[in-house]
């Protein structure tokens, strides 16, 4: 045997050795502990550690979709961003544990916190109002979806806290108008109230604003049938001050029309 072939049956060897503990080790390395990087992510998440648990329910939910902690990483993917106050992020996570795990028992909870997210992504009142809106129908989306949920008491407070502040932008619109001396303007911001907000609060007050508006506006009539309506349904906290104001308005508006009357007749 020549030297050149001795030495090509060695290279070949070594190279068949190389490749095979190549695979050998391929074959032994360990596959990933999935269900340890979603423990890994519940400890990051109860530190408040958002970041990092985020990257540990990321890598469940992409590497184990079917998996049985899938849902449960999904979940909490959206409770991280909840937690950073990324309303609107949290919102597409919990949408993907509806739309991908309908038979997760976080699918009702998460249908809670896509109308608590659009709530808390609504700015004050005096601004436009759109996630409120929003928030009002999936509350009551979820309390028709879930009517014995255990968020039932909260989702109800929260529909009551939507309701008075769209009121109360209602209301000051009436009330800007009023100041203004708009007052057919002012009185038709306070009959939107009066109609779409009659349990708010604020349903109160636009009655008051309105009674004063009608005084101004002499529409006397109304004004008497309204004060009556008024002082029928007070309670202790209603402002009894602003009602007396009403009567002495009324007063001095029946006044003046006397010393008009007066001044024509001279």
């Amino acid at each position: 045997m020549t030297n050149t072939l001795k030495f090509f049956k060695f290279a070949l060897g070594g190279m068949l050795v190389v490749y095979l503990t190549g695979c050998a080790s391929q074959k032994l390395k360990p596959m990933p502990d999935f269900d340890q990087y979603f423990r890994d992510g519940m400890a990051e998440f109860s530190k408040k550690k958002w970041d990092k648990a985020i990257e540990h329910f990321t890598l469940v939910v992409i590497n184990t979709p079917g998996g049985e902690l899938a849902d449960d990483a999904q979940f909490y993917l959206g409770e991280c961003y909840f937690g950073r106050k990324e309303y609107i992020l949290a919102i597409s996570e919990y949408e993907q544990v509806i739309n991908k795990y309908a038979y997760s028992e976080y699918v009702e909870e998460a249908a809670y916190k896509i109308a608590l997210s659009e709530l808390k992504s609504s700015p004050r009142y005096q601004l436009e109002q759109e996630y409120s809106l929003k928030a009002l129908q999936s509350f009551q989306d979820f309390l028709d979806t879930y009517p014995q949920s255990k968020f039932k008491a909260e989702a109800e407070l929260k529909i009551g806290e939507i309701r008075s502040k769209l009121a109360r932008k209602v209301f000051e619109s009436g009330r800007l108008y009023r100041k203004l001396q708009e007052y057919k303007a002012a009185i038709i911001y306070l009959d939107k109230v009066l109609e779409q907000y009659y349990d708010t609060e604020w349903a109160e007050k636009a009655r008051l604003e309105k009674a004063y508006c009608l005084i101004r506006l002499r529409e006397f009539d109304q004004y008497e049938l309204l004060l009556k309506e008024i002082i029928a349904r007070a309670t202790p906290q209603t402002d009894q001050n602003a009602i007396e104001y009403l009567r002495v308005s009324h007063r001095k508006e029946l006044r003046k029309i006397e010393k008009e009357q007066r001044r024509k007749e001279e």
